[in-house]
């Protein structure tokens, strides 16, 4: 039976290769543009004048945003896992062995898959922002807004590095 479906999606391998591809684009840059161009000079504005309430909500407010705007990347996360699961099934790759396939694999489940699940936690889950201050809580609201810049400095950095290095990884097979 598990042979048979195999060989039945095997025909369609590379349409699953090709929404793995595009599912792979959604999630590496849906929110690129609106981080660099939005978010982070929010942030960085309340930051240099902390005193400065406009400031203040403008971060707030494109943060909150920021959160909901990241549904797209992570359905698009969600996907790109279960079309790299059903790839590794149907090719029957090792993950004992050493290749470019493989490589993007372990960077996925050693980096970018506990990176993803504090990212939804950061956005959808306990630390939501709109939903933390929709309780009135705002101390609380402030602790976990820090959380999420924090996550944002120490992630920013792996992202650049990352993403390109999947892409030039899938694309030039380097080994």
């Amino acid at each position: 039976m598990i042979d048979e479906i195999r060989s039945a999606l095997g025909a369609y391998y590379l349409h699953i290769k090709w929404i793995h591809v595009m599912s792979a684009a959604v999630w590496s840059f849906s929110t690129a543009v609106a981080y660099v161009n939005y978010l982070k000079p929010a942030i960085v504005s309340a930051h240099r004048h902390p005193g400065d309430e406009a400031s203040r909500k403008r971060r707030d407010e494109f943060m909150e945003r920021f959160d909901k705007d990241a549904e797209l990347e992570h359905y698009a996360l969600a996907i790109l896992i279960v079309t790299a699961a059903l790839m590794l099934w149907l090719a029957r790759v090792d993950l004992t062995h050493w290749s470019y396939f493989t490589a993007k694999v372990w960077i996925g489940i050693l980096v970018i898959a506990p990176m993803e699940a504090i990212d939804i936690y950061l956005a959808h889950l306990g630390a939501n922002k709109a939903r933390v201050k929709a309780t009135g809580d705002m101390e609380r609201y402030e602790q976990v807004m820090r959380w999420h810049l924090l996550f944002l400095r120490i992630t920013e950095p792996l992202v650049i590095i990352l993403i390109p290095t999947m892409f030039f990884i899938a694309i030039v097979k380097p080994f």
